[in-house]
């Protein structure tokens, strides 16, 4: 059995492929196969990977169907005790397999989760990314990794758990990745940066014109929320989860919509939150966020949309 699998969907990325692909070739970490999803791409990336001849490069072309599906091909095609994910438009430290793979092995670890940097027009920012703290360690990971590709995950855990991702063009992450955490015995995370991840402007959360695929958010937080009530856990991680509304719902899909105007979108958020979790404002995790952070959720909430463009207005000024 092959030890690690890394499954990368790839998707015009022309630009970005082959730093992606070195990133991974050059590692110092021997048994691994690359699993490469070709979804449709019409631009040049099909080319570049045929120029790469490696035998630890695995080939899947599939018509365009989403990062989701393709992610869930690799899953199935994957042959490695463990898996790890990689976006191809993002490259990753040539140690990350060996590092993570050795704590794994250290801990007897089921998901070994690691930071990473984020690179905004080439430059790499060494900012800290926000983290909730929590008294345990599946708590911590359910509010903190809302992405799949900040950790190396036992390839069981998916699997045998049919934890494939929902077919979804946006969201798709935050729909079933805090889940994964219900599943492993045991969590580790560790503090070495091991990821690049690079913000690209034409990406769905940062478009200048507005993409419906915003509005897959209340699909994803359903999706999410039936997870834990199928695994009979949805009363014993209720802040968590009520937490991830909060945070990806009210908050960051509220100003998103904001931004495009779309405040019917924003009104479905509140009645949402309502319904699902009445009390959100005496959250454990909402009440230690810092005091613009909670503002900006009562005045979404609100609908005081005027007063929450001049604060952003504000904020620009000074």
């Amino acid at each position: 059995m092959t030890k690690i699998s890394v499954i990368v969907p790839v998707y015009n990325v022309e630009n970005y492929l082959s730093k992606c692909l070195d990133s991974l070739l050059k590692q110092t970490f021997d048994d691994f196969e690359i699993i490469l999803i070709n979804d449709g791409s019409t631009d040049n990336s099909l080319n570049i990977i045929n120029q790469y001849k490696d035998k630890r490069i695995k080939l899947i072309n599939k018509k365009n169907e989403g990062q989701a599906i393709a992610r869930n091909f690799g899953i199935k095609k994957a042959s490695g005790e463990f898996i790890m994910f990689v976006d191809s438009d993002d490259y990753v430290d040539k140690d990350i397999l060996k590092i993570s793979y050795n704590n794994a092995i250290q801990a007897n670890a089921d998901i070994v989760c690691f930071d990473s940097y984020l690179v905004a027009d080439g430059i790499i920012e060494n900012n800290q990314i926000k983290k909730i703290k929590s008294d345990d360690d599946k708590k911590n990971f359910i509010l903190n990794q809302s992405g799949p590709c900040f950790m190396l995950i036992k390839t069981n855990i998916i699997k045998n758990n049919n934890l494939f991702f929902p077919k979804l063009n946006a969201y798709e992450d935050i729909a079933l990745v805090p889940s994964y955490g219900l599943f492993a015995k045991k969590i580790i995370f560790i503090n070495d940066k091991l990821y690049y991840y690079v913000i690209r402007s034409g990406s769905t959360m940062n478009q200048i014109e507005y993409s419906s695929k915003l509005e897959q958010i209340f699909d994803a937080m359903k999706n999410l929320s039936k997870i834990f009530k199928e695994k009979k856990v949805f009363k014993k991680y209720y802040s968590e989860l009520e937490y991830l509304y909060i945070e990806h719902l009210l908050h960051g899909g509220g100003l998103r919509f904001l931004k495009f105007k779309k405040h019917d979108q924003i009104k479905k958020i509140n009645k949402t939150i309502t319904s699902e979790f009445p009390n959100w404002k005496n959250n454990f995790y909402y009440k230690k966020q810092p005091f613009k952070y909670r503002v900006m959720c009562e005045l979404l909430f609100k609908e005081k949309f005027k007063l929450i463009n001049l604060l952003k207005r504000g904020d620009k000024t000074s």
